[in-house]
């Protein structure tokens, strides 16, 4: 469970956003990698090293090794894998591919060796996705992709029925299953969605009002479903107003999706509770990494920019495990 937005503010911020709603704790955390140092996990024999750095939201599996589930490169590229279970169907028989990956590795490999949405769409077409299982779930990950460049297009990168299939992300928002043109299909459920007030309704002798402010968003769905988790981000997206700045966006991003954060315990999973274990801000055009985690809500910034791309090794923020609280009149 996941869900992403795009957006491009009035100075022409482009953003690229999404939590990260999961039942296993993931331990991720903000993850630099140089240039020519990162290793994929499903091929011992692999070579070709990342041509470009980038920083994102990763588990360190190894000393070497890395599970990334989202992050911006050096040229403005950023990539985020939602979960697409049930949908998910990847092209292992066809093996005339230039490229074999692991699902779990999509992500690093894009922003490796990517710079433009022309390049991802020329990278997947080569692409052989194979079922391998990711060693610490235990499972092959059923995923699906959302790539965004600094001009601000976005793709949809999904596997259904052992064929690639890539859209244009018109809508600027994901979840999960099902696939993304039965999303945007669903939309046309909730055309009477408005931020205007509804008006009171004459029924013969009868005059009914509102209850009170937001009657124009009455039927907005209110579950943490995928398709309701959409049409929530969609209408909570469309109607943002006064988006200038890449602060104004960061800020919007983050309140929009924490109307579909989902707090541990209202989600249970087969054996476990899902939760938002993070959510994460990437800004394409300043190469800025902004997050906040479940357990910390103060918005911190990775500045990509800042760190050397040819450095020796990489570098590991930690997460606190506890609420970065002000308190303003405490005693000393």
């Amino acid at each position: 469970m996941c869900t992403s937005i795009t957006m491009t503010t009035k100075e022409q911020q482009v953003l690229l956003a999404r939590t990260m709603d999961f039942a296993v704790v993931l331990d991720a955390e903000p993850t630099f990698i140089p240039r020519k140092k990162f290793v994929f996990s499903n091929d011992e024999h692999y070579d070709r090293k990342n041509e470009y750095a980038f920083v994102g939201m990763a588990r360190q599996v190894d000393k070497e090794r890395f599970v990334f589930a989202d992050g911006l490169n050096e040229t403005g590229l950023s990539c985020a894998a939602l979960y697409f279970s049930g949908y998910a169907d990847y092209n292992s028989q066809d093996s005339d591919k230039k490229y074999t990956l692991a699902p779990h590795d999509v992500v690093p490999f894009l922003l490796s060796n990517c710079s433009s949405l022309e390049d991802v769409s020329r990278t997947m077409e080569n692409a052989q996705v194979e079922n391998v299982a990711l060693d610490f779930l235990g499972i092959v990950l059923p995923l699906h992709w959302v790539v965004t460049e600094k001009t601000g297009k976005s793709m949809i990168i999904e596997y259904t029925e052992q064929a690639l299939h890539i859209y244009e992300n018109t809508i600027g928002v994901m979840t999960n299953s099902p696939d993304y043109k039965w999303h945007t299909t669903n939309l046309r459920n909730y055309i009477g969605l408005q931020p205007e007030q509804k008006t009171e309704v004459h029924l013969k002798n009868m005059v009914m009002k509102p209850f009170g402010e937001g009657a124009g968003a009455f039927g907005l769905p209110g579950d943490f479903t995928p398709p309701s988790r959409f049409v929530r981000a969609t209408f909570l997206k469309a109607c943002l107003q006064d988006v200038q700045t890449e602060l104004d966006g960061v800020t919007a991003m983050f309140h929009v999706l924490s109307n579909v954060s989902i707090p541990k315990g209202a989600v249970k999973a087969t054996q476990a509770f899902d939760y938002t274990q993070y959510t994460s801000v990437m800004v394409n055009s300043s190469l800025h990494y902004y997050y906040k985690t479940y357990t910390d809500q103060r918005i911190r910034c990775i500045q990509l920019d800042n760190e050397d791309f040819e450095a020796t090794s990489g570098k590991i923020w930690s997460n606190r495990e506890s609420e970065d609280i002000l308190y303003r009149n405490s005693k000393k």
